[in-house]
């Protein structure tokens, strides 16, 4: 084996590669990576036997041929190579690197012998995503993805739901519920489904998309209980989660039961701001006051100091008082960047809170659970 190719063409893809394979694994061969020059292109594979991801680019080979390589150690050594093109070959079992006065000799397994990664024919039967809006998505409900140890694994991931071609996407850690709600740009009916995808899976789609060309189109198809994602010359497969997932429509109240607010964004994220220095392990709670045209927001830390910031609000109901965990909401604001929220809130503080916003085409609600006010 023997092939040329540009520093910046390969390392692009070393670095998706990289977040999929295990680094610390028991099965040595799941820190490795496959390489095979054919023709005139270069197929890279990494996988963790749950997640893997195949690409194939463009190189200038000279001899076809396989090697299996550390992915950590290979993608280390590309990174620090000058740019430029650089050139690899295969001798006495040795994978080469050659870059100007720069030269390797890595340990290599020169054979086909790595973990098959499932492949899906994405000429049909597939579903077209919108591809900017499903990495906002990422972007932002994967705050409520679950990260505690709990028998539900199902919670830590995210819920894709197929309904009336729209697809809801759906995160949840039991204090916290994000929603995310699109239409899908594809004419063709197509059927109702769901399927729960791994965190790990989650972000590497979202890695996948930013890393894809604008042309490129966000591909779906399904396998039983596999999943594959394409984007131009990427395919990103996973093994589903095999369990069930919450209820999630059962956490929402009647909008008629609920108390209207429009908060401004840039408000709360002060109160949090401002508060948050007396957060700690013990004194997370967070108390808003909603009064005639004031929010007063308060929060008091286990030695009883006591933090208190009021910031207007175009109110005219009844006062009521509500707490939340400040935790939680700082995770909401941090990826919220429009101007204003709807909140639709339980005055009586026994039923989560509705936070609305909609952005590039995506409808969004998060779901807060209130804590009990002393």
């Amino acid at each position: 084996m023997r092939f040329t190719i540009n520093k910046a063409d390969l390392i692009r893809e070393l670095s998706l590669i990289n977040g999929i394979v295990e680094k610390r694994s028991t099965i040595a061969i799941l820190s490795n990576m496959y390489i095979k020059a054919e023709g005139q292109l270069l197929y890279l594979k990494g996988t963790d036997l749950e997640v893997g991801l195949t690409v194939a680019l463009k190189a200038d080979i000279e001899e076809d041929g396989v090697v299996i390589v550390s992915a950590k150690k290979f993608f280390e050594i590309v990174r620090v190579l000058p740019d430029g093109d650089i050139t690899f070959w295969i001798e006495d079992e040795w994978l080469k690197i050659e870059k100007g006065q720069s030269f390797y000799s890595i340990n290599a397994q020169v054979d086909d012998n790595y973990p098959i990664i499932p492949d899906y024919d994405f000429s049909f039967n597939i579903v077209k995503l919108p591809k900017g809006p499903i990495s906002d998505v990422i972007s932002t409900v994967s705050v409520s993805i679950n990260t505690e140890m709990i028998k539900e694994r199902a919670l830590n991931g995210a819920f894709f739901e197929f309904y009336d071609n729209e697809i809801n996407i759906v995160t949840s850690n039991r204090h916290t519920l994000f929603v995310a709600s699109t239409a899908l740009e594809q004419t063709e009916e197509i059927e109702n489904t769901n399927f729960i995808l791994s965190k790990k899976t989650f972000l590497e789609l979202k890695k996948m998309i930013q890393h894809a060309k604008e042309s490129d189109m966000l591909l779906m198809g399904r396998d039983g209980t596999n999943i594959f994602f394409q984007a131009g010359s990427r395919v990103l497969f996973s093994r589903l989660v095999n369990q069930s997932f919450v209820d999630y429509r059962s956490f929402f109240t009647d909008q008629e039961q609920l108390t209207e607010l429009l908060l401004k964004v840039a408000h709360i994220k002060d109160i949090i701001k401002e508060l948050q220095p007396l957060s700690g392990q013990f004194s997370k709670k967070i108390i808003f006051e909603f009064d005639q045209g004031n929010i007063i927001a308060s929060l008091q830390d286990i030695e009883g100091s006591v933090g208190i910031v009021r910031k207007p609000l175009q109110y005219k109901g009844k006062y009521f008082k509500l707490g939340y965990n400040i935790e939680y909401l700082s995770s909401f604001f941090n990826v919220v960047d429009v101007e204003e929220v709807r909140a639709l809130m339980d005055t009586t503080g026994e039923k989560a809170a509705n936070f609305l916003f909609t952005k590039n085409g995506v409808d969004y609600t998060f779901l807060i659970n209130p804590l009990i006010l002393e």
